[in-house]
């Protein structure tokens, strides 16, 4: 067995000389991230058929729009704070765990209140459904947005075994909630309901694992807070250009149409969440890095992952096809629609990992400039699109935005100057 262990090795490091990349951190890390990978592509393949199968289009695609309208409310927390302490606890600053998540919950009181102000809206003009579900949004989003900030710390200390095996029994048990509420009562409020309240529950007791498990110090640097605050408020523009389309869908085309966008989308981005694994393993050693050895390795990476995305992107457009007739046969209408979205992905490794750079630099007024260019772009470009050409207009919306985002991205990245 040490044998076979050394080859392999042995085997990463003759890699290293053509990647250039640390392979055994990688493969160490990468393992337990590409298992919590493979079950979260098994869940979510699994659930679609699901909902594919057994769940009406009308349903799931209200289901899809109240997860949309109460994705929009949960901007408002401070969705920044997980990257902060992700770099805060992989440069020792273990205190920042609890004084982020003090911090957000302190924030989700903004939360709370315009959440019961929109339920109050809606139970006023009649829509009780929209109601009940803003009510139960406003008062799990604050704890689940809070709470799930353990998962910086596993990141941090890149422990990314423990980080996997607890997810995977929280979406496990996430996915199986749903699965029983939506047989036993095909009812999109129902399912709304399970997923708030199973969601908030497994954050708080994420939490409460790590603190208890572990003992972590007290060291702060609040300087990270103030950049958190400054991401939190660049990603609410971001949350509402993303939730923006399936809105949009829904008030133009309907709940049935909506469904068919949703499952055009869910095998894309299973594979676009691949790349937050890779992102997971590399920040906390980006965030040791000096300036010059971190672009060279962003740039590097940059175009190996968008070629190894091209083929990825060419397997799938030719093999849709065939998935959708087989485990997807109420929604083939959606396969041209999942080919032309899977083309934007081609963009996504450069503008990850160019976001990362501004992250870990702080360059918070670059950020600025990103985020209003993006969101800017993908709003005015989502409501044309989707007015003019429906659910066409609407995936490539998608691809036009990335690709301006990836221009975007590129430009600041290579005029960046280290302050």
């Amino acid at each position: 067995m040490e044998r076979i262990k050394k080859h392999g090795v042995n085997g990463l490091h003759w890699l290293e000389q053509y990647l250039q990349t640390d392979m055994v951190y990688v493969a160490k890390s990468g393992f337990w991230l590409t298992v919590g990978q493979v079950v979260s592509v098994m869940l979510a393949f699994g659930m679609s058929v699901f909902f594919a199968n057994f769940i009406p289009k009308e349903v799931y695609g209200q289901y899809k729009f109240i997860l949309s309208a109460t994705g929009i409310l949960g901007a408002l927390s401070l969705s920044g704070m997980g990257n902060v302490v992700i770099q805060a606890v992989a440069k020792g600053k273990e205190g920042m765990l609890k004084e982020a998540v003090f911090t957000t919950l302190k924030w989700g009181s903004i939360m709370l209140v315009v959440g019961l102000a929109g339920s109050a809206y809606y139970f006023i003009n009649g829509n009780s459904v929209l109601g009940f579900s803003m009510l139960i949004a406003s008062i799990s989003l604050p704890l689940s947005n809070s709470f799930n900030l353990y998962g910086g710390y596993f990141s941090g200390k890149r422990d990314f075994k423990s980080s996997t095996l607890y997810w995977i029994v929280a979406q496990t048990i996430l996915s199986i909630g749903i699965v029983v509420v939506a047989i036993l009562t095909k009812n999109a409020l129902a399912l709304v309901a399970v997923y708030f309240a199973i969601s908030a529950i497994s954050a708080v007791c994420g939490y409460y694992y790590v603190t208890r498990r572990n003992h972590l110090n007290s060291e702060r640097d609040d300087s990270f807070m103030s950049y958190g605050k400054h991401v939190s408020f660049m990603n609410f523009f971001g949350t509402l250009a993303n939730q923006l389309d399936k809105i949009l869908v829904f008030h133009y085309l309907g709940a049935a149409n909506l469904a068919i966008y949703a499952f055009s989308q869910a095998i894309p981005e299973q594979i676009k969440g691949s790349f937050k694994n890779l992102f997971n393993i590399a920040l906390p050693k980006y965030a040791v890095l000096e300036d010059q050895d971190l672009r060279k390795s962003i740039l590097k990476k940059t175009w190996q992952l968008m070629i190894i995305t091209s083929v990825i992107v060419v397997a799938y457009i030719l093999v849709a096809p065939f998935i959708f007739q087989f485990f997807f046969p109420q929604y083939t209408d959606a396969v041209i629609y999942s080919q032309i979205y899977m083309l934007g992905l081609i963009a996504i490794p450069g503008i990850s990992l160019f976001g990362t750079y501004f992250q870990i630099k702080k360059a918070t007024r670059t950020m600025y400039k990103l985020t209003i260019v993006s969101n800017v772009t993908t709003i005015i470009l989502t409501f044309i699109l989707i007015y003019n050409f429906g659910l066409k207009g609407a995936v490539i919306e998608n691809g036009i935005s990335w690709l301006i985002m990836l221009g975007v991205h590129y430009y600041y990245f290579s005029t960046h100057k280290e302050d």
